[in-house]
């Protein structure tokens, strides 16, 4: 019998491709990212962040977590270390995204914004998934759905990125974004979030109530994880009135004041 994770993953291809492929993706990996769209994706990302660490909390919340001497052995104690490693990780993500844009001079466009609708479905999504009604293996779906489709989304931007590129000519997100996002480091972490999902949900029944809640909240996070992304246009001409800004790339060179960090979440 599939695995879980591996029966979602199948269960939807065509909302999982347009996810985790889109043209932002693209833009980004070839230096012809617009950069109001990076900005206000920044933006948005940073707002994200901090509602995933009200989530892990939540998720950390409900675990009936063994006060006895094997406690390191259950499978809700590994939950934990995931979910406390997670927080970490998402503790890294948000300094790199508030120094990148410090050091850029963006600070304000990143900082002082308001969540747009896209990162409120994903607030919603978090809440919802969490909920006390629900079975915790909905919230665990949720963890490990976004941070699949972070790290596919990531892995295939890398593949459009031209190799040949010397480090000098490469900008901010091919020289730190990218490579950071589509790491062996997250991969791990991505499979390690997987492999746990797997075991707590080993005993739901397909097509059982449980195993329908964590479809639902697998549809919801694709339909989220496309809307996130802003649209840079595909192949449609910029506004007229627009297009002077629309043009402007992200091009940094060696002046970028960042360092990589090492992993990454979405």
């Amino acid at each position: 019998m599939p695995s879980l994770t591996s029966s979602l993953i199948h269960s939807l291809p065509i909302p999982l491709l347009s996810a985790t492929q889109h043209p932002f993706l693209t833009a980004a990996a070839q230096s012809t990212l617009p950069l109001p769209s990076l900005i206000a994706w920044l933006a948005q990302d940073r707002l994200y962040l901090l509602a995933y660490v009200n989530f892990i909390g939540t998720i950390l919340s409900r675990l009936p977590l063994s006060g006895g001497a094997d406690r390191e052995q259950s499978l809700e104690w590994r939950v934990a270390e995931v979910c406390i490693d997670a927080l970490e990780m998402a503790k890294r993500e948000l300094r790199l995204i508030e120094e990148t844009a410090r050091a850029e001079g963006w600070e304000g466009d990143v900082v002082d914004v308001r969540a747009g609708k896209e990162t409120r479905a994903y607030q919603d999504l978090f809440v919802g998934a969490a909920a006390p009604n629900r079975p915790l293996i909905v919230a665990l779906v949720a963890l490990w759905g976004t941070e699949e489709c972070y790290l596919r989304s990531w892995k295939y931007a890398a593949t459009k990125m031209d190799l040949s590129l010397k480090a000098k000519d490469k900008d901010v997100m091919q020289r730190v974004f990218i490579p950071n996002w589509s790491s062996g480091e997250f991969e791990a972490f991505v499979r390690r979030v997987g492999g746990l999902v797997n075991k707590f949900g080993a005993g739901i029944e397909e097509g059982g109530w449980e195993w329908e809640e964590c479809e639902e909240v697998w549809r919801q996070l694709l339909w989220a994880e496309k809307a996130f992304w802003p649209d840079v246009g595909g192949d449609e001409e910029p506004k007229k009135d627009s297009k002077k800004q629309a043009n402007k790339e992200v091009t940094f060179g060696d002046g970028s004041k960042n360092g990589s960090a090492d992993g990454g979440s979405k």
